[in-house]
This record gives structure tokens, sequence and C-alpha cells, in this order.
């Protein structure tokens, strides 16, 4: 098993950046994980998104879906498919999609996507990979994912420090754990509803995690910093997450 960052940024792009977007692979099986601004330019480096098994979008924020736009236009205009993409959502992500695109269009942009819904808890299998997927604290509708293949990997998605318990019970003993480390320690920056690198940190010893990624932080702050406040709290291994890098999971 194996993760790209594809992007990493919260809320907007830093200078040659992009916002959240993964890549996980396992074998024949791809999954997009999120699909922020910028996402799409950096998965066309890696594999053609045409081999996408499934789009899975954590949260109706626009720095996790935007590329489901031009997403489309490649894969309805230049590769023709047949077979429309999975894309799994918190509840009215198709209604919400659908809004900014003129009616008339509607039924093209649906002939490329066909939708499905989380629900909290109930296991997903896409192709060689099982996954739960499970609420987290945030403005809206988050799923927080537990993925297992051969070999275990939990995403944080965006979430509040109220998450703790919830993550760490999730993320038990897992090979990595990629979290959310939008903020720095006493950092005022956003309203309560993102964690610190701290937090990350925490909740990653808590959870007895092998490795701790950090993603999402915000673009004008220093990783370097982040990851130095993590590893106050994490004594394993602290990774920042780096756009067009691979990890071994």
């Amino acid at each position: 098993m194996e993760l790209v960052v594809l992007g990493a940024s919260a809320a907007y792009p830093g200078p040659g950046k992009a916002c959240s977007g993964y890549l996980l692979r396992e074998g024949n099986t791809n999954i997009l994980i999120d699909c922020g601004p910028g996402v799409l330019s950096n998965l066309l480096r890696w594999i053609d998104p045409a081999s996408l098994n499934s789009l899975i979008i954590t949260h109706l924020h626009t720095d996790h879906f935007l590329d489901i736009y031009p997403l489309r236009y490649y894969l309805q205009y230049e590769k023709r498919v047949a077979t429309p993409l999975l894309v799994i959502t918190p509840s009215g992500g198709k209604e919400h999609f659908l809004r900014l695109i003129a009616k008339e269009r509607q039924d093209l942009f649906m002939e490329v996507f066909q939708f499905r819904h989380f629900v909290a808890m109930e296991e997903i299998k896409i192709g060689t990979l099982h996954i739960r997927p499970f609420l987290v604290p945030h403005f809206k509708e988050t799923y927080a994912l537990n993925i297992e293949g051969k070999k275990r990997v939990v995403f944080s998605s965006d979430c509040g420090f109220e998450c703790k318990p919830i993550i760490s019970e999730a993320a038990g003993d897992v090979d990595l754990l990629v979290c959310e480390a939008t903020l720095q320690a006493k950092d005022d920056l956003l309203e309560k509803g993102h964690l610190t690198a701290e937090q990350a940190g925490k909740i990653a010893a808590e959870a007895g995690a092998k490795r701790l990624l950090l993603t999402h932080i915000w673009s004008s702050l220093d990783p370097r910093v982040s990851k130095k406040q993590a590893e106050n709290y994490f004594p394993g291994e602290v990774i920042i997450a780096e756009e067009n890098r691979k990890y071994l999971i």
C-alpha cells in the first residue's frame, strides 16, 4: 500500500501547491481521497485519472472538492469514459455539486459520476481495500476514514480536538495516521474546528500509531515548527506531508 500526497494546503493553496488530495494505491486499486484546487494537475503526474476506482470526498468544503469540476471535463472529453466514476460523499453531495452547473448541462455531469453517500461505520469495499467511515466534529458533516488492505491507514479529515477519543480509538496501532495540523500552538488564526500540531501529536500518541503524517497545514506557517510541536507529544516518526511525494505504508 502506498500514499501519494497530491495536495496538503489548508483552505487555499500556497504558491505552486494544492489543497487536500491523496492518492491511495494497492495493487490495481486506485482511490482518490479529496480533490481540492490543484489536485488534478498533480494527479496527472502519477496516473491516468480514468484508472481511478473511486473518488472519496470527506466533506463539502471547497478546499476538498473543487477539482471535481475539471476532473469531469478530463473524463468526459479527453478520455470519453464509458463507466461513471464512483464518488462517495456526505449526504447531499450530488446536489451540492450540481448547483454550480447549468440545469441543461447537469445530465452531462451525471454521465461521468455515480454518487453514493457515506453511512457512518458502514464498510465500503473498493478493490482490495476496506473503508470504514466515521463522523468527526467539524463545521459540516465530515467523515474520517479507516482504510485497511495489506496495511492500515487512518485519515482524520478536518476536525476539532473533540475528535481525540474518536480518532484515537479508530487509529489504535495504525500503520500510518494522516492527521490534519492546520494550526500551531496558541494560534488563533481560525475559529475552533481544526487541530494544532500539538493536538495531532497527542492523538497519535494516545492511539499508539506507528507513524504520523501531518497535513492540511496553513500555508503561511512554517511546517518545521509544526513537526517539532507534534514531536513534543508523539514518540514515533513525524512526517510533514510533501506534495508529489510517495509514502510506503
